[in-house]
């Protein structure tokens, strides 16, 4: 018999370069909550700060149209202009709880600046998780290039401006299937009822593992997702009981309002004769399309499920529904996946192409956002718009094949090019 040496005690040494870890982390959040506290804008967490606030402390209806004038008065110095995004609050209440913590200062551009360094930590996450979830042995320079790009990528800029909660959003996405995968099912329905809400941003995403749990029959998925559930919403409705009808009126009239990005007005904007035509038989396509996939997906191996899922969350902006220029930063999802199926596919010039592709991919909205609008007006902010959607649908087409069937005998490996 034999037995196992005791595992080795933390020496000295070992505590303190914990420590010298620890304190440069708190030195850099503390740095950038001071860098923060310079930023502008913010609506996205303006509104829900105000909304928080109003309520807690003012005992003021948080969907009401006192919320939406406080908020633009914080982000515009005046009431919001035509074309300008009105921030009414359309978060359900359940989820609205979790700013809750955030009204305890009275300091708007504090209480920003705590909450986007959430968002910053969250972004720097999930490029990590991102590429985790690919499973792609990449040479060290592609992962921190890729990390890097992820953060500092024109979509993700404006999401830290906004201080938009899409960034948390992304890493719930991403948790979701991590945890799929690895069989925490428990936690994956956690995340999954954290994450009902923007359905702008991830509606197809969820519908897609909803089926897939229901086909599964993965009771424990479930069981997370209504524990949470239940728990949120019991005390929502212990807190304020009459809210479903103040926020479904809000969500009405957020729908109503004109701003944004959708892809009918580009199309309108873009082909002022066919627009419109072009733009429902672009969106009906996609949603066939995307009808298609999940009937495959569903019930399919996990690579293909999260193809599948990659998809959906690519597809989302160009379904039609309004959303906004930062809620693309969700896309490091699936571009994560492109990226390493084309460096693995393409081993011979893997690195070179993959580093090509990074730069292109991330590259382009910047020197549009630079170089057009002289020449283009509005025009270059709705090609920005449609540029990664459309890079990151053609990039999982590109890689479908070999995504959803690695190579699985020796001489699949030898014919790469």
């Amino acid at each position: 018999m034999t037995f196992q040496p005791p595992p080795r005690s933390l020496t000295t040494r070992d505590f303190q370069f914990i420590a010298l870890v620890v304190i440069l982390f708190l030195a850099v959040c503390v740095g950038l909550v001071f860098a923060n506290r310079s930023l502008t804008q913010g609506g996205d967490f303006y509104v829900h700060w105000v909304g928080s606030r109003a309520f807690t402390t003012d005992s003021i209806e948080p969907y009401s149209g006192e919320v939406a004038a406080r908020t633009q008065q914080l982000v515009y110095d005046d009431s919001a202009k035509a074309g300008d995004e009105p921030y009414i609050l359309d978060t359900p209440f359940q989820i609205l709880l979790l700013y809750f913590p955030f009204a305890l200062f009275s300091d708007p551009v504090l209480a920003r600046a705590l909450f986007t360094l959430i968002l910053e930590l969250a972004l720097f996450t999930l490029g990590i998780l991102s590429l985790r979830l690919t499973e792609w042995e990449s040479p060290r320079f592609l992962a921190v290039l890729f990390v890097i790009l992820a953060v500092l990528n024109f979509y993700s800029i404006r999401a830290v401006y906004e201080a938009s909660p899409v960034l948390i959003l992304g890493l719930l996405y991403a948790g979701i299937l991590y945890a799929m995968h690895i069989e925490m099912d428990e936690l994956a329905g956690a995340l999954i009822a954290a994450s009902l809400y923007y359905w702008e941003v991830g509606a197809p995403f969820l519908f897609l593992v909803f089926l897939r749990i229901y086909h599964e029959k993965r009771t424990r998925v479930w069981a997370g997702f209504f524990m949470l559930s239940f728990i949120l919403f019991f005390i929502s409705f212990l807190v304020y009981p009459d809210w479903i009808i103040p926020f479904l009126r809000a969500t009405v009239n957020n729908l109503r309002a004109d701003f944004g990005f959708n892809v009918h007005s580009i199309f309108v904007h873009f082909w002022p004769a066919q627009g419109q035509l072009l733009a429902w038989i672009f969106t009906g396509s996609l949603i066939l399309l995307l009808g298609y996939e999940w009937s495959l997906a569903r019930g399919g191996e996990d690579r293909q499920f999260y193809w599948a899922s990659c998809l959906g969350l690519a597809a989302a902006p160009l379904l039609g529904f309004r959303t906004e220029m930062e809620h693309l930063a969700v896309l490091v999802i699936p571009l994560a996946l492109v990226f390493a199926i084309v460096h693995d596919r393409w081993r011979r010039i893997g690195n070179w192409l993959t580093f090509l592709l990074m730069l292109f991919a991330f590259g382009t909205p910047w020197a549009i956002n630079y170089f057009l609008p002289d020449r283009l007006g509005a025009m270059s902010q709705e090609i920005i718009f449609l540029f990664l959607p459309l890079f990151t649908l053609i990039g999982l087409y590109w890689i479908r094949w070999w995504a959803i069937r690695p190579p699985r005998i020796l001489s699949d490996l030898a014919n790469r090019l």
